[in-house]
């Protein structure tokens, strides 16, 4: 795939994406028969490769109120209201989750920190306890 500078790819995969789910929240396979294309051809939209002229047109006739300018570029300024809304609602969403995930990592890498040192507690104490044990059976043998 060609790389066009200035088009961030990333965003074109992710508003794909997000049409899927904000149209109808099903997967992609559904949604590309819903569409009336191939699974595999959707499935190669949303991994970045170009949605050509006729598919565009196509999305545009299905759902009333798409824009292809925000498709490509993302700019909301030819979307209809219900999805501009539809749209704010999921990126928002999108970084909340985001949020949540990154948090959930910080927790889990503290969790593994706060293992390594108990193991670490516990297997002092061990030696701890196998030093007294044997001092104590040298203690008893005198």
């Amino acid at each position: 795939m060609k790389k066009i500078e200035g088009f961030d790819v990333e965003a074109y995969k992710r508003r794909l994406t997000m049409l899927r789910e904000i149209v109808s929240g099903e997967n992609q396979a559904e949604f590309a028969e819903r569409l009336g294309v191939p699974f595999k051809r959707w499935n190669n939209y949303e991994r970045g490769y170009p949605v050509p002229r006729e598919t565009a047109f196509l999305i545009m006739h299905k759902f009333p109120g798409m824009s292809v300018e925000w498709l490509w570029f993302g700019h909301t300024g030819n979307l209809s209201e219900h999805y501009r809304e539809r749209i704010k609602i999921a990126e928002t969403l999108a970084r909340e989750t985001a949020h949540a995930q990154a948090a959930v990592e910080k927790a889990q890498l503290r969790l593994n920190d706060i293992a390594k040192q108990r193991a670490k507690a516990l297997e002092g104490l061990a030696k701890d306890k196998a030093k007294a044990t044997l001092h104590r059976r040298r203690a008893t043998r005198r």
